[in-house]
């Protein structure tokens, strides 16, 4: 990892009071550090991706194919509360703390 460099900002209002309220303690610099990670890693199999398609071209079908289990696989991409939050709204006496009974099914394919 590199050294650190100072970088100027400017966020909504709105979505930084949020910020603070639903992830008390987390710093916009590591946001910001996580969210340029994340679009690196992103843009970087996407050349991969360009790459291999130059090389080797996919039919309409399997493009087809490709794009569905995208789709299937951001849509689960969704969080889900997890029982580690739970325990910790139990933990602090949230008023609204109450054992989950449901279960969230996966929205991948079965192998």
């Amino acid at each position: 990892m590199g050294r650190s460099r100072k970088l100027s900002v400017s966020v909504d209002g709105a979505t930084l009071d949020e910020l603070k309220v639903l992830i008390p303690g987390i710093t916009v610099s590591f946001l910001v550090d996580e969210a340029l990670r994340q679009r690196l890693a992103r843009a970087r199999l996407l050349r991969l991706l360009d790459e291999w398609d130059a090389e080797s071209p996919i039919s309409p079908d399997e493009r087809r194919e490709g794009e569905k289990l995208w789709r299937e696989a951001v849509s689960s991409s969704i969080q889900v509360r997890s029982r580690l939050s739970q325990r910790e709204k139990e933990r602090r006496g949230s008023p609204s703390a109450k054992p989950s009974k449901k279960r969230v099914k996966s929205l991948s394919r079965p192998s």
